[in-house]
């Protein structure tokens, strides 16, 4: 850090710069400001996995796939939904769509991140839900509006005493997702990496009974179709920073996936646009909200749930309810500063008494 020089002679002035032009925000005026960061607490769980020292380390879990990435999304899907049904887990499929969408949110990202997967495996139960507590935890300091909307996939986690069977089953869903290569589509540092197929999408298509499935309406869009579509849309659009896309039946947001690559593609950063998507079904939300981290849309982004036909454009309230969540992070937030502040006076006061 450069030194003030109190005795230096006075510098020539120079002239003001001008002042950075503001980001456009045309229309974007209806969604509610990007969170402001917080600097997260160090995760204790996230210190035991040490980096990796060349040469490169081999795993003994982890098989890297060259398949096609959605295929291998669906071959983690299969994977995943035997694993649960076979160790009876039960009917509640949020609790393995939220142990795969854990790890995939672990913030451990780069080029070996993948031998996470070792450190997973050994963890002992205890250590397991309190990883998972501490990941959902760490995003929410930083993305409140979309952890609150992903509330169905980690609410099982608020119970202290989990009943032995579940923990079973979600030890089950770990080694089935881990083994099966997950990390390899959700740890690399590159965002276009992480957005080559939509995991949340497929485990819902494989987990969803066919009798919920038709109630719900859902129609798993084909990703060949949805790259197609995005294709057509989006090739020779003129795409200004500062639009924004609105999908009102938009599932875990495959479609969106897809335009995110033809905009990363054509050097266009999706930060610069908004993303607003409904889906009738909390847990299909929920997993957009996951997969909007994982794709790394931006801050721009606004997830509603509710029934787009009977209730009309519910981006006003989950705009409001996003609002909501970072003013409850930031008075968290506030409320922690203080106490630690108060914590550090009382241990100097001990030691100087």
């Amino acid at each position: 850090m450069d030194q003030l020089d109190l005795f230096a002679a006075e510098p020539e002035e120079q002239p003001t710069p001008p002042a950075p032009t503001a980001p456009v925000r045309r229309y974007l005026t209806d969604l509610p400001p990007a969170p402001t960061l917080t600097r997260p607490a160090t995760i204790r769980a996230l210190r035991s996995v040490a980096p990796p020292a060349p040469p490169r380390p081999t795993s003994r879990h982890y098989r890297p796939s060259t398949r096609d990435p959605h295929a291998h999304a669906f071959e983690i899907a299969e994977a995943v939904g035997y694993a649960w049904h076979h160790s009876q887990g039960g009917e509640d499929i949020a609790i393995p769509v939220g142990t795969v969408a854990t790890l995939a949110l672990w913030p451990l990202r780069g080029r070996d991140a993948h031998l996470a997967a070792d450190w997973w495996l050994s963890l002992s139960d205890e250590d397991l839900m309190t990883a998972f507590r501490e990941c959902w935890a760490r995003w929410w300091i930083s993305r409140p509006d979309l952890i609150d909307r992903a509330t169905p996939l980690h609410r099982w986690l608020d119970d202290e005493e989990p009943p032995a069977r579940r923990i079973k089953a979600v030890r089950a869903v770990v080694e089935a997702a881990l083994t099966r290569g997950l990390l390899h589509r959700t740890s690399s540092a590159d965002a276009e990496v992480r957005s080559e197929a939509d995991i949340m999408g497929a485990l819902l298509a494989i987990l969803r009974s066919k009798g919920s499935s038709d109630a719900l309406a859902e129609v798993h869009t084909p990703p060949s179709v949805a790259e197609l579509m995005a294709r057509v849309l989006l090739t020779d659009a003129p795409l200004k920073p500062g639009m924004k896309f609105d999908e009102p039946a938009g599932g875990t947001g495959g479609l969106y996936r897809a335009a995110a690559q033809v905009m990363r593609e054509r050097s266009i950063d999706p930060h610069d646009f908004g993303w607003c998507l409904t889906d009738i079904d909390p847990i299909a939300a929920a997993g957009a909200a996951v997969n909007a981290i994982v794709w790394d849309l931006g801050p721009h982004v606004l997830i509603a749930c509710g029934d787009t036909l009977h209730d009309g454009n519910l981006v006003a309230k989950a705009a409001q309810e996003a609002r909501e969540s970072i003013e409850r992070r930031d008075r968290a937030h506030a409320q922690a500063t203080m106490l630690a502040a108060i914590c550090k006076v009382e241990a100097l006061l001990g030691e100087t008494a």
